[in-house]
C-alpha cells in the first residue's frame, strides 16, 4: 500500500498548518465579525478555486482518490478536487482553527433523500455543524447549504454576499501550492502502480 514517505507527511502537516494559521490572519483583519459572513466568503474561495494549487475544483463523488492511510483526506482539496468528506472536513478545520464550536457531524441520505444521523460507518455523507451566539447551524459545502437548525427543524439560509474579497489576491498561497504538488507525485505513481516507495526520511 502506498504511504507518504515521512519527509513528505512533515512536509504536508507544516503547510496545511501555516496555510490555516495564514488564512486565519487574513480573515481576522478583514474585520467580519459575523460567523455567516465568514463562512460565505469561506466558501466563496474554495468554490472558486482559491484552496487549490492550479486554482480549480471540481466536486466529484465518483474518483480514484489517492487513499494514503497517513495523510488527511481534507488536503484533496488542494489538489483540486474533492467530495463532501474533503470538502466539509476542510471547512471544520478552518472553522476550528478561526475558534469556533464546530463539529463534524456524519449522515445517511436514504433512498428518499431523508437525511439521518449516522455512525462514521454507516454514513454516506458528512456535514459540519457550527454552534455560536446559543444558535446551530448545519452547513454543506459541498452541496452549498446553509441551514439554522431549531428544534427538530432546518431553515434554510442565505449566505450573505462575501464583502471582502481582497483576501482573495492571497490565494493560492505557497502552502497550497506545494501541498498540490506533492499530491500530484503521489497521483503519478498511483497512475503507475506503485504502491509502495521506500522511504530514507527516518
Amino acid at each position: 500500500m502506498l504511504y507518504l514517505t515521512t519527509s513528505d507527511k512533515s512536509l504536508l502537516e507544516k503547510d496545511y498548518r501555516t496555510f490555516l494559521l495564514s488564512l486565519k490572519t487574513n480573515l481576522s483583519n478583514s474585520n467580519i465579525q459575523n460567523v455567516l459572513e465568514l463562512y460565505a466568503l469561506i466558501n466563496y474561495l474554495l468554490r472558486t478555486g482559491k484552496f487549490s494549487w492550479q486554482e480549480t475544483i471540481s466536486y466529484q463523488p465518483n474518483f480514484n482518490y489517492l487513499a494514503l492511510p497517513n495523510m488527511p483526506e481534507q488536503l484533496q482539496v488542494m489538489y483540486g478536487i474533492g467530495c463532501c468528506r474533503h470538502i466539509n472536513q476542510l471547512i471544520n478545520d478552518i472553522l476550528l482553527t478561526l475558534g469556533f464550536n464546530s463539529v463534524i457531524q456524519y449522515i445517511i441520505v436514504d433512498n428518499t433523500d431523508t437525511w439521518h444521523r449516522a455512525t462514521p460507518k454507516d454514513a454516506n455523507h458528512l456535514v459540519v455543524i457550527l454552534k455560536d451566539n446559543n444558535k446551530e447551524y448545519l452547513l454543506d459545502a459541498y452541496n452549498n447549504f446553509a441551514f439554522q437548525i431549531i428544534g427538530t427543524d432546518l431553515i434554510p439560509l442565505n449566505l450573505p454576499t462575501p464583502k471582502e474579497l481582497s483576501i482573495t489576491t492571497k490565494y493560492p498561497d505557497d502552502n497550497i501550492k506545494e501541498i498540490g504538488q506533492v499530491l500530484k507525485k503521489y497521483y503519478n505513481l498511483q497512475e503507475y502502480g506503485i504502491d509502495y516507495v521506500y522511504d530514507y526520511g527516518y
